[in-house]
């Protein structure tokens, strides 16, 4: 990619009187920065296009869905789009959410609780918008006979040589393909309804109120596209339930706690209208699903050379992959012998 210029980028939307400027690593896709101007801190980001190939359709989303979350700021550039491009990268700009604070994992069933009333509430705000309203932004993201199509491939290639030294990984994951792709095809046939879904709704993505602890928005919106809220559910409790962030190298400190997952449970559940009798039964099966899609996806990455999440050393992916191994097998520990998480197992 070109180099750029923030301060230029800034300035395309109206931006003056920058006094800073920090970058953001925390995320995986695109590069971030934090910018202080004289109107106050923005967020610019430069999208990353070999991931969201077509940007334009994606901030077509992102447009419509923030006329119903008034808290997150979409800074229009000069010429009225919601984005601004050239020959070194595709742009945009948000207000940057002061007084806020995201959580790299729950620390208190208080907490996971409050993580469940945000995600229902995220849900509920954009209910009224049908999720066919929406561009999919990156096809097949969660159809998981797909992704295990793209493993399959990663398997035949082996272009960096890794394959062989990952057998064990490969054979867990080939032994769960039956359950695995349940979800997604289940939501693939129409009996699982479409909604507007923001398929990246982990514990990292959210805004809580540094003053109070209130739910104020989910970020990074990218992904927001129709689904099924079981690939959201699914996403918060992979983050949600476990005792370590999903890069811990050390195996020990990965464990299922089944008490922030009745937290987040009840506070998504409880008195929940818009769920389908369907919707509720899957919904503590859908943290398996979505722990294990995440974890194919590592491998597959890992196995392709590391060529689509951001690593800090040769073996990232592999370390995510087998935290995330991990966090099943705890959780399959905990369910007992079925091939459906019980919800109200749970909940009692």
């Amino acid at each position: 990619m070109a180099a750029f210029d923030v301060i230029d980028i800034a300035g395309r939307f109206g931006l003056t009187g920058v006094s800073s400027v920090k970058e953001l690593t925390t995320g995986h896709i695109n590069a971030s920065y934090k910018v202080e101007t004289e109107r106050g801190a923005f967020l610019v980001q430069r999208v990353n296009t070999s991931i969201f190939p077509h940007p334009e359709e994606m901030m077509e989303n992102v447009a419509l869905i923030l006329r119903s979350i008034p808290r997150m700021e979409l800074l229009y550039a000069s010429d009225g789009r919601p984005y601004y491009s050239d020959d070194t990268g595709f742009y945009r700009i948000y207000g940057f959410v002061e007084d806020s604070v995201s959580y790299d994992r729950i620390e208190s069933e208080d907490m996971a609780y409050r993580m469940g009333a945000a995600l229902r509430s995220f849900h509920t705000v954009l209910g009224d918008i049908p999720g066919e309203r929406l561009h999919e932004t990156i096809p097949c993201f969660h159809d998981m006979d797909y992704r295990f199509s793209q493993f399959e491939e990663a398997l035949s290639r082996d272009a960096a040589g890794r394959a062989a030294s990952v057998s064990p990984e490969i054979a867990f994951m080939e032994g769960s393909r039956d359950r695995a792709v349940r979800i997604s095809r289940l939501y693939s046939s129409g009996a699982l309804p479409s909604r507007v879904t923001h398929n990246d709704a982990k514990l990292q993505n959210v805004l809580f109120s540094r003053i109070d602890g209130s739910y104020i928005t989910f970020v990074d919106l990218d992904t927001v596209m129709p689904g099924t809220i079981l690939f959201d559910t699914g996403d918060m409790i992979r983050s949600g339930a476990s005792a370590a962030e999903e890069d811990e190298r050390d195996l020990s400190k990965v464990h299922f706690m089944p008490g922030y997952l009745r937290a987040m449970a009840h506070g998504y559940l409880d008195d929940n209208p818009m769920l389908t009798p369907m919707e509720r039964s899957l919904f503590a099966e859908s943290g398996r699903t979505i722990t294990f899609i995440m974890a194919l996806r590592f491998l597959t990455d890992y196995i392709n050379g590391d060529v689509y999440y951001r690593t800090d050393y040769p073996e990232h992916n592999l370390i995510r992959t087998r935290n995330q191994i991990k966090l099943i097998e705890d959780m399959d520990d905990f369910f007992g012998n079925s091939d459906c998480y019980d919800i109200d197992m749970i909940l009692k």
